[in-house]
């Protein structure tokens, strides 16, 4: 059975690319009309038309001034280094989704019998990943009825690992104090099913978009505002921004989303808790003693008695005493975005799984493989498409560009 379905979808997909074969030979418009000044004009020149069903030869009327070539036909059947919008669509996605370019040529002779090669997959991410881009920011909005009660916004970085020219004068985590890649900012924005009073949060698995940027912190937070908006965020309950403790999360929110409820993610709370912890009783386990009590606080909206029994203990361990005030400064900046008690009373969720998980899923399995040295451009080409794609919104930027 398996030598008959192989064999009848060969033939298939060969008859297929005869047939479009003798179809343009017979129907290819005649373009004389359209040279410009200066121009050539060679009839019927060739070309090697790569499609979903295979290759065949296309027929059709060609123009050179000397320096470069056109044909008017490729234009209007939207060919793209000789492939067909099709093959586009499934190169791109593959280039994306794939471990590798070179993985994804073998995935898509694997799935669909087609021989296209790695670098072939790579250039076409250079020219469907900026289209890609672009339309993610500009698309229509969409707005989910019934509006959500909440809508969830939370971003963070994690690091690409880039070619030498990317890092030059760059600082970074080496020794030697330079960098060995770029930060890329990722954000993502989703809502949940329901908000009950008292009961854990219902996220709705299938809400969730993504968007990711180079940019420095304050451009990206016009990025991920674009992208609330576009979600609806005007129509929304209410807009919660989940995030670390790092400075420009919260500068970010203060400029694009001031008046959302901010909410610091309770596990990276309680990693600080434990630090906390071990700095003023060292060799005390962490899942025992004063760190649990210490968490147990934070969970019950004790976070003001927690500042002040370890302002106390800091005034009793002069030797530590600099150390603690500085560690105790990121619970006195964040008091307002630790009241987890209050949260998750009104339905709120405390934690950023989300957006850590989209560090993982959107950058680290595709960007961060062994070997792999990015060019900043490059890198981005290959995310806007996986944001599109894990965002369940690849399809529609394809229904736009096959429209256009």
């Amino acid at each position: 059975m398996s030598a008959i379905e192989e064999g009848l979808l060969r033939a298939l997909m060969r008859d297929g690319c005869q047939i479009l074969e003798e179809f343009f030979k017979q129907h290819v418009p005649d373009c004389a009309q359209q040279r410009r000044d200066g121009e050539r004009h060679y009839r019927q020149r060739p070309l090697r038309v790569h499609s979903v069903l295979g290759k065949f030869s296309l027929w059709r009327d060609y123009f050179y001034n000397g320096k470069q070539g056109r044909a008017p036909l490729d234009e209007q059947l939207g060919l793209e280094d000789g492939n067909t919008p099709g093959l586009q669509r499934l190169m791109s996605r593959a280039g994306a989704m794939s471990g590798s370019f070179e993985l994804a040529s073998e995935d898509l002779r694997v799935y669909s019998g087609l021989e296209v090669p790695g670098r072939s997959i790579q250039r076409m991410a250079s020219v469907i990943g900026p289209e890609v881009q672009s339309w993610l920011q500009e698309r229509p909005a969409s707005i989910p009825e019934p509006a959500p009660d909440v809508m969830y916004v939370s971003y963070d970085g994690t690091g690409v690992p880039t070619t030498k020219s990317e890092t030059v004068n760059r600082k970074g985590k080496q020794p030697d104090g330079s960098s060995k890649g770029r930060e890329v900012k990722l954000g993502c924005v989703f809502t949940q099913l329901r908000t009950v009073k008292g009961e854990p949060p219902d996220r709705d698995p299938d809400s969730t978009t993504y968007v990711t940027s180079f940019d420095e912190s304050v451009d990206f937070g016009g990025i991920i505002r674009r992208e609330a908006n576009l979600r609806g965020m005007a129509s929304a309950g209410k807009v919660v921004v989940l995030g670390d403790g790092a400075p420009w999360i919260w500068e970010v929110a203060r400029v694009n989303f001031p008046d959302a409820v901010w909410i610091l993610d309770l596990y990276h709370a309680f990693e600080h808790v434990n630090d906390l912890a071990a700095l003023i009783y060292p060799g005390e386990s962490a899942d025992k003693g004063h760190a649990r009590k210490w968490r147990k606080w934070l969970k019950a909206d004790k976070i003001d008695r927690f500042i002040k029994v370890v302002s106390e203990l800091a005034d009793v361990q002069k030797d530590k005493k600099e150390d603690i005030l500085k560690a105790l400064q990121y619970f006195k900046k964040n008091r307002d975005r630790m009241l987890y008690a209050s949260f998750r009373k009104k339905g709120y969720f405390v934690g950023s799984g989300v957006v850590e998980a989209g560090c993982k899923t959107v950058v680290g399995k595709r960007t961060k493989q062994s070997g792999m040295f990015w060019h900043v451009d490059g890198a981005q080409n290959v995310l806007s498409t996986r944001c599109a794609v894990l965002g369940r919104l690849f399809d529609a930027y394809w229904v736009q560009h096959r429209a256009a």
